[in-house]
C-alpha cells in the first residue's frame, strides 16, 4: 500500500524545538517517519508514515503540532490549486473548509472566492460549519512581501494535537509558581526530547518549585528531587505572585500536583547541594531534566566544608551535573537541561560540556536576545561510567563568566 503523505502545521513559536520534538516522540512510540520540507521560517513540514493511527499517536503527545492535514493536493499556486483533478478522492459528507495562511492575512471574501474556483472539488456532502462530519484545509506559505502563495495544500483535517494541556498546566493559572519556574510548553517539550514514559523515575537536582516534574508525571512518570533552597522546596517567605504577600499553606510543590491530581506519582523531595553525594553512587533514574540557576534570578550555590553556601561557578556547576548523570543515570536514559550562552562566544557543539559515557542526541536554542540565550542539551547514557573518567569542555564556552557578560554594557 502507498504511504499517505501528511501536511503537519506547528504552533510558530519555539521554532528551534519542533523538529526534535516529532522525531524523538516518533522514536519513543516506534513510529517510522520521513520528513520534507522542514523550516523555523514557516510552520509547515511534509512528513510519510507507514499507517494513519501513527499520526494519532504524534498528536497524543506532540505539543508544538497545532493539526496535521492528508494531503490530497500539493500545489505551487492558487491556479494549481484550482485546476486540480483530486484524481482517487471523493466524500459525500457534511463538510466544512477552513483556511490556515503563514505570511498573509486572508479575508473571508478572498477565502470564499478560493474555494468556489476549485473546479474539480470532489465533495458531494452539504456544508455544515458547525457540525460537520469532516473538516477540510487549504494551507497557504507566503514568501515574505509576495502578494501570492509558494505552497498551498488542501485535504481533510486528520486530527489535532492535545495543547490544551499547556492551557492547563499554564504558570499564571499554577497554584505556587517562584521567580525562575519554567514555561508549561517549554516543559513538556522537555519531557518529550527525555522520552519520558509511563513507570519511570525522573529526578531534578535543581528542583525550585517543581515545574519541570509535572509533565513527566503527567505522562505517567514518578517524579522526585533536590534543591540546596528549602524555601522554594517547601513555599516559605514572601509570595512571588504580584496579588499574594505570604505564600500559604498548600503552595508547594506537593499543592501542585494535588491540584493537578498527579500526588500519586510525586515521590518528594530534600534540600541539599546535589554533588553533596548523598546518593548511593550507583544508576537510580531513568531521566534527569533540569534548569540549573544561572546566576541571573538565582544565584548559583554548593554547600561547602563548613556546611555553609558557597558560590558554584557555572562552568563547575554544568560539569559537576554531567559527572552526577553519568553515576545515578540507568544506561540507555537522558540527560535533557538548560545552558545559559553568550551569542558571540558559541562554537557550536565543541562549546557543550561533554562526558565519555553520553552522546549528545539534540541541541535547540531559545533566544533571549542578540546577546544571550540558553540551549535545551539533550544527552544520551550510553554506557556505564568507567573508573576515573570525568566530563570535560573543549571549546571556550564561557559558561563561567556568564552573568558578568549578560550584564555588560558592550
Amino acid at each position: 500500500m502507498k504511504e499517505k503523505e501528511y501536511l503537519v502545521v506547528f504552533a510558530h513559536d519555539f521554532q528551534d524545538f519542533r523538529i526534535p520534538e516529532l522525531l524523538s516522540v516518533c522514536e519513543m512510540k516506534g513510529v517510522k517517519i520521513e520528513i520534507e520540507g522542514a523550516s523555523n521560517q514557516h510552520p509547515y513540514c511534509f512528513i510519510t508514515v507507514q499507517q494513519e493511527s501513527d499520526i494519532h499517536t504524534i498528536l497524543s503527545r506532540c505539543v508544538m503540532i497545532q493539526f496535521i492535514v492528508e494531503v490530497w493536493e500539493k500545489c505551487t499556486s492558487r491556479k494549481e490549486l484550482c485546476a486540480a483533478s483530486f484524481t482517487g478522492y471523493h466524500s459525500s459528507t457534511s463538510f466544512n473548509i477552513l483556511l490556515h495562511s503563514f505570511g498573509r492575512k486572508v479575508a473571508m471574501a478572498d477565502k470564499i472566492e478560493l474555494i468556489e474556483q476549485i473546479e474539480h472539488l470532489p465533495l458531494d456532502g452539504t456544508v455544515n460549519c458547525v457540525h460537520p462530519d469532516q473538516v477540510y484545509y487549504i494551507c497557504e506559505r507566503y514568501a515574505p512581501n509576495t502578494p501570492t502563495p509558494d505552497m498551498v495544500v488542501f485535504g481533510p483535517l486528520v486530527g489535532r494535537s492535545d495543547r490544551n494541556v499547556v492551557d492547563r498546566f499554564a504558570v499564571k493559572k499554577r497554584l505556587y509558581i517562584g521567580r525562575t519556574t519554567m514555561d508549561a510548553q517549554l516543559s513538556f517539550v522537555m519531557a518529550n526530547l527525555a522520552k519520558t514514559e509511563r513507570g519511570e523515575f525522573v529526578y531534578d537536582p535543581f528542583l525550585g518549585t517543581g515545574s519541570l516534574i509535572i509533565p513527566p508525571a503527567y505522562h505517567g512518570a514518578y517524579g522526585m528531587g533536590s534543591d540546596i533552597d528549602l524555601k522554594a522546596l517547601h513555599g516559605w517567605g514572601k509570595s512571588t505572585k504580584a496579588t499574594e504577600i505570604e505564600y500559604q499553606e498548600n503552595q508547594n510543590i506537593a499543592g501542585n500536583m494535588e491540584s493537578y491530581s498527579l500526588s500519586n506519582r510525586y515521590l518528594g523531595c530534600y534540600s541539599s547541594d546535589f554533588s553533596s553525594g548523598l546518593l548511593r553512587d550507583t544508576p537510580l533514574f531513568d531521566v534527569i531534566l533540569t534548569d540549573p540557576p544561572y546566576g541571573i534570578r538565582e544565584a548559583s550555590l554548593k554547600v561547602n566544608k563548613d556546611i555553609k553556601n558557597s558560590q558554584f561557578s557555572l562552568s563547575e556547576q554544568f560539569l559537576e551535573l554531567l559527572n552526577f548523570a553519568a553515576t545515578h543515570l540507568v544506561t540507555g536514559g537522558r540527560l535533557a537541561y538548560w545552558l545559559p550562552i553568550i551569542r558571540d562566544l558559541y562554537q557550536g557543539d565543541v562549546s557543550l560540556p561533554q562526558h565519555p559515557a553520553f552522546q549528545l542526541v539534540y541541541n535547540c536554542e531559545q533566544v533571549f536576545s542578540r546577546k544571550s540565550s540558553r540551549r535545551l542539551v539533550v544527552m544520551l547514557k550510553t554506557r556505564e561510567r568507567n573508573e576515573g573518567e570525568t566530563s570535560f569542555v573543549v571549546g571556550d564556552s564561557a559558561h563561567g563568566q556568564y552573568r558578568d557578560l549578560y550584564f555588560a554594557k558592550n
